[in-house]
């Protein structure tokens, strides 16, 4: 009977021990899992409803990160839900105009009842001259075609823009000139040209402190605009997308990207170290907003001002559950619209003869940035390191493989979109190789 006893007070521990470890393993992978729900509800949503795919092709090509988790489509709420294991629920709610948001710390209807957005349809303004350079096409082709099997490329859209005019294009199954492509940290460069906006209207300057009333009272009160764009700040943010991290709460569980950003510390006088941060993307959102007195004004903003003077009618800049748009990371755009902002660019901002953006803005925005290691600019990339790559070329890019390349000496504006994760997309080669064809 002892014995007995001893054993089912043994097998009592042992089993709240387990519980008790079940209970921790729970409490420390909740973020975990709160990021992954929230990542393939987010995702599931905007490409149900802003590219129009269907959900059976997103949860095998896009969620692929995380398989795991459970997505539910409801098409006459217009909204995802998607949980892990039953576990960390959560909603994505679609608004026509502007996409797809988290239904964080606010609810769904408080989020429906923000101001709406119209999508502009102005008539495209790019020409298309399809061109007979066998080579030019040749070299596209490469892009599709993987070499290695078990680690795809997973190429979607291909546009090569030569003096405005679009010479080149090609589209994977599925995709078409009309489909709104995720472009990712690309979003970042559509934050550079809104602030760009502003600057033209007189609204803020480069070189003088951020206007953000939380720094007056410490010394982020003399980070500039300049050194936000340019991603030196000193302020600090973790970067990381594998785990819980400033970057992973930004997007996916906080209400205010640019508000949760703005509460980062000061780890380094600014202009002395160069770390990649969205946080300093959203932070300049914030500022955009504060601009305006109406929060229906701030949403038409990019839309009024840069969307439909480019004909960018498939353009989706997509907003947090506060309202402020999510400037380092979620906007889609069909990839002739992504060449119709690049070419902005290479015309330095005038666009039928309309000044748009600042004179010698694109100037600034492809300058190289101290300590950056002579690779980015002001929210563009470039690349100072290989002699062989266009030296005047700046580039918008986003995670698995988004890219706009823009080369002012050949007048050359290229788009790549996709979604290579199994290896890495090779941007630099692409630009060389679709560059030796031209010549």
């Amino acid at each position: 009977m002892y014995t007995v006893l001893m054993l089912k007070k043994i097998g009592l521990g042992l089993l709240g021990l387990l519980l008790v470890g079940v209970g921790i393993g729970l409490y420390l992978g909740m973020p975990y899992l709160n990021i992954a729900s929230s990542y393939a509800a987010k995702n599931m949503c905007s490409g149900v409803f802003v590219a129009g795919r269907a959900p059976e092709s997103l949860r095998e090509q896009d969620l692929h990160a995380v398989s795991f988790a459970s997505t539910t489509v409801d098409e006459s709420g217009k909204k995802i839900s998607a949980n892990v294991f039953g576990l960390a629920p959560t909603t994505a709610i679609y608004r026509a105009g502007l996409g797809c948001t988290l239904v964080n710390e606010l609810s769904e209807a408080e989020i429906r009842a923000q101001p709406s957005v119209q999508p502009s349809n102005a008539i495209a303004v790019v020409a298309l001259e399809k061109t007979e350079n066998t080579a030019l096409q040749a070299a596209i082709n490469t892009f599709f075609v993987d070499a290695d099997p078990s680690k795809p490329l997973n190429t979607r859209a291909v546009v090569v823009m030569y003096k405005g005019k679009i010479i080149a294009e090609q589209y994977a199954a599925g995709y078409s000139e009309k489909t709104p492509l995720l472009g990712w940290s690309m979003t970042k460069s559509v934050t550079n040209a809104m602030i760009g906006l502003l600057v033209q209207d007189g609204k803020l300057e480069l070189k003088k402190p951020a206007p953000i009333t939380e720094w007056q009272s410490d010394k982020r009160k003399e980070i500039t605009l300049d050194q936000l764009l340019r991603m030196s700040s000193g302020l600090a943010f973790v970067e990381d997308y594998g785990s819980p991290s400033d970057a992973t709460q930004m997007l996916f569980q906080k209400k205010g990207a640019g508000a949760y950003a703005i509460g980062s510390a000061l780890t380094a006088t600014p202009d002395t170290v160069w770390s990649y941060s969205s946080g300093t993307s959203n932070i300049l959102q914030e500022i955009i907003r504060r601009q305006f007195t109406n929060h229906a004004d701030y949403l038409a903003f990019p839309h009024l001002r840069l969307f439909k003077k480019l004909g960018m009618n498939s353009a989706v800049l997509e907003p947090d559950a506060s309202g402020t748009y999510i400037g380092s990371s979620f906007m889609y755009a069909s990839a002739r619209d992504w060449a119709k902002f690049g070419q902005l660019y290479l015309q330095d901002g005038v666009w039928n003869g309309e000044r748009l953006l600042p004179e010698g803005w694109a100037k600034y925005s492809s300058t190289v940035t101290a300590n950056s290691g002579g690779e980015y600019a002001a929210h563009f990339w470039v690349n100072k390191n290989d002699a062989t790559f266009p030296q005047d070329a700046f580039m918008a890019e986003g995670f698995e493989g988004q890219n706009v390349t823009i080369i002012p000496s050949q007048e050359l504006v290229l788009v790549r979109l996709g979604m290579t994760y199994k290896t890495s997309f090779d941007d630099f080669d692409f630009v060389k190789k679709i560059v030796a064809t031209m010549k």
